[in-house]
């Protein structure tokens, strides 16, 4: 028997929900017993530099991992176990010399290493999204559930970096979200892809949730499309064809992928150029990833039609037992 799967716009009895508003609570820990809560950071500059920052935290303590990725240069990877510390009323949380929170309409994200320290400010440009509830449930009651949500879409940010003694200021722009859930993924997921792009004008998010064998391999996906402020599109209506993949020992990441909306206009986004920038960026409760950039063309089905480059990044996650 298959088990079913309820996507972020439908309740357990299949009744269609619009997008919730985020409140500040929705994207602080939730402490819940069984539990496991992910925020990602990112920062990327003009320059090509590409900060991520990834805070894992479940009822056995905390994980935080940090890339930096620079041209022409080898990526700066740094872990810490540690435990941690949280509030509930709103984003907070540290572990060891790292923090991450919120204060008023800013973000703030600190990290102190031995050899590496940050302190970026990020300012949001688009309000928090989360596609319907946020919460994709599986199962005939939902008892299995993931939830997603984006506090900030695009973020300016500014600060300082200090790397192997040499200080340097940063700008540029950023994107955080959130996700928990409350079962080992193996159980569910057969594997999710997630990406983030970016123009002068433009912000595109999109992820796809496929399930496991059990869960007839349905696919769960919703795109986010922003101009300057202004909300072109939340929507499951996405497809997504991996034209080619790569490999980097036992896992694949999409080496050349195409996206298009049934939006009105029509919205298309056509990534070729990839490049690996981490062999793995997470490792949980049983997944792991890949972490790479990509340049790509997005294509708008208006009157004249509207094509504009721009680049991006995107994981790609495997569910593993």
């Amino acid at each position: 028997m298959r088990e079913s799967t309820f996507s972020f716009w439908q309740d357990t009895d299949f009744n269609a929900l619009p997008d919730k508003p985020l409140t500040v609570a929705d994207f602080a820990y939730q402490g819940l017993a069984g539990v496991e809560e992910n925020w990602l950071w990112e920062a990327s500059s003009s320059d090509g530099t590409c900060i991520s920052v990834f805070f894992n935290v479940g009822n056995t303590g905390g994980k935080a991992l940090l890339l930096v990725a620079r041209p022409a240069r080898e990526t700066i990877r740094r872990e810490v176990t540690a435990p941690f510390t949280a509030a509930t009323h709103r984003l907070e949380v540290r572990m060891a010399g790292n923090h991450i929170f919120q204060e008023g309409e800013f973000f703030h994200l600190e990290w102190q290493t031995d050899d590496i320290a940050l302190q970026l400010k990020y300012k949001p440009e688009l309000p928090g999204w989360q596609p319907g509830h946020g919460r994709i449930n599986y199962g005939e009651k939902g008892d299995k559930y993931l939830y997603w949500c984006v506090p900030v879409p695009r973020a300016r940010v500014s600060g300082r970096m200090l790397l192997a003694g040499q200080e340097e200021n940063f700008n540029g722009y950023g994107y955080i979200d959130y996700r928990r859930f409350n079962f080992p993924l193996p159980q569910v997921l057969g594997g999710a892809i997630l990406g983030r792009y970016y123009t002068d004008a433009y912000t595109l998010l999109w992820a796809d949730f496929w399930g496991n064998l059990l869960y007839s391999g349905k696919h769960v996906r919703a795109l986010y499309a922003a101009r300057h402020g202004e909300i072109l599109a939340s929507t499951a209506n996405l497809d997504i064809q991996i034209l080619d993949r790569k490999a980097t020992g036992e896992l694949t990441y999409p080496a050349e992928l195409s996206l298009q909306s049934g939006t009105s206009p029509l919205i298309r986004l056509d990534i070729k150029d990839t490049t690996l920038i981490s062999p793995q960026i997470v490792s949980g409760s049983g997944f792991k990833g890949l972490y790479c950039l990509f340049k790509g063309k997005l294509v708008l089905a208006t009157r004249p039609e509207e094509e504009v480059a721009g680049r991006g990044c995107m994981e790609t996650i495997t569910a593993r037992d």
